[in-house]
């Protein structure tokens, strides 16, 4: 569902508030005898862990909290820039925690002009992150949870409440609610930026992303690529994607519509468990589950990417996930959880199968590089230790396994007759792509 209202934070978010905790910090510390140092270290010890630093140390030190000096507040310098090109494509409105005057102070920063809608904490008498808050905005603005975006610093104030209403949501990791640590899948945000042009750039890639499914962030069709003979897959034949744990509406349509009600899941069983598929039990769809163990867990190293494909490509569920893929009336959508290692060794083998160029089949694989930028984000923030050269696609990953696996197995014939793929089967399957 196209998105028509952004809603914004304000304190961190588009205010910079930096100034404001270093006074208030300032007089804690000299309120508690202490060196204000200590103060800003241990401030954000705390709100690396999750807690309210300023209000934890004053009790700490046994001191009051000192008031909120607003007159420090300054608008972040992309601020109006941001806001003026945003709101040539959207409505902007406010979801604040804020004293009274939100709107006033709004208009001082010079922004008010490019924002439709303020609701504020202390004009409603209700505070983020009761949920209400939001139900009000919502209201006003006239619109569904889902056609709006919730922008702002805080997981618990802003990402957390928005999120359980069904809005797409956007963590602003700055001031000191970006200290906070993801701790669950609950807290995840849709995206996460780390300045106001990278909620602008992130959006415009939103807007525009080729992702069939609206849910989903990586699927996509085989048809179109070239073969060598000229012939062209055909599409909605075989779609290859990420997890689809929660298919909206207008998902389940668009795949019915196209005949699409095959889905092959190469996700292992805790994977499974975790985060069900949406479409197991689905009316109208037939859900195999067909683990291929090889795929799940992250290489050693950048040097054994195109090895681990090799196991990928000689585990037993293959046979499997090849016979039904070919034996499907109808088309088929076959996935792993980020769509990139196990769906583009399968992808790679049926686009050999049907003779693309090996430069197309490299294009088609690094499409989720640009896909899955978030993904790789999120797993930076989750896995601060891990190498993302690892898991970020390479062009010579795909070059070099493709290279393996014709001095392994000779060619795509030799592979289907080692796995135990008939060749009437592999006909089957080669037809469903090229042939009307």
């Amino acid at each position: 569902m196209k998105v028509k209202w952004l809603f914004f934070d304000v304190g961190s978010t588009l205010v910079d508030e930096v100034e404001c905790y270093k006074k208030r910090l300032t007089i804690i510390a000299n309120a508690g005898g202490v060196e204000p140092e200590y103060v800003f270290e241990k401030a954000i010890e705390l709100y690396k862990q999750n807690r309210k630093g300023d209000l934890e140390i004053a009790n700490m030190l046994h001191v009051d909290l000192p008031k909120w000096d607003a007159g420090s507040e300054m608008l972040y310098p992309d601020a109006e820039d941001i806001l003026k090109e945003l709101h040539e494509k959207y409505k902007i409105g406010v979801i604040a925690n804020q004293n009274l005057g939100t709107a006033a102070r709004l208009e001082r920063f010079g922004i008010l002009k490019y924002i439709d809608l303020v609701v504020a904490s202390a004009e409603e008498g209700v505070a983020k992150p009761d949920r209400r808050i939001f139900d009000i905005a919502l209201e006003r603005a006239g619109i569904k949870p889902e056609e709006a975006f919730m922008i702002g610093d805080r997981i618990d104030n802003d990402i957390i409440p928005a999120k359980n209403l069904g809005m797409k949501t956007m963590w602003i990791r700055q001031g000191f609610g970006g200290q906070w640590k993801l701790k669950s899948n609950d807290e995840l945000p849709t995206f996460i930026a780390d300045s106001l042009p990278e909620v602008a750039s992130i959006l415009d890639w939103y807007e525009n992303q080729k992702s069939l499914l609206e849910t989903t962030q990586n699927t996509r069709d085989l048809g179109g690529l070239l073969c060598k003979n000229g012939e062209r897959p055909h599409f909605n034949r075989l779609i290859r994607s990420d997890k689809q744990c929660y298919p909206s509406r207008k998902d389940i349509e668009f795949l019915k519509g196209n005949n699409i009600t095959t889905i092959i899941d190469m996700r292992t069983p805790e994977y499974v468990e975790s985060d069900p598929s949406g479409f197991e039990n689905l009316d109208g769809f037939t859900y195999y589950n067909f683990p291929v163990e090889e795929g799940s867990k992250v290489p050693e190293s950048v040097e054994a990417v195109p090895g681990s494909y090799m196991k990928i490509a000689a585990s037993p569920a293959m046979k499997e996930i090849f016979t039904t893929m070919a034996e499907s009336e109808g088309g088929v959508m076959y996935n792993c959880s980020a769509g990139k290692d196990r769906t583009g060794v399968v992808t790679a083998i049926l686009l050999m199968l049907c003779d693309v160029k090996e430069e197309d089949i490299i294009s088609d694989y690094m499409l989720t590089k640009e896909y899955n930028k978030e993904r790789f984000k999120m797993a930076a923030i989750h896995h601060p230790g891990l190498d993302l050269n690892i898991i970020i696609p390479r062009e010579s990953y795909i070059k070099d396994f493709m290279d393996l696996f014709i001095k392994e197995y000779g060619s795509v014939k030799g592979y289907f007759d080692r796995i135990g793929v008939s060749e009437d089967t592999r006909n089957q399957l080669k037809n469903k792509l090229v042939k009307a």
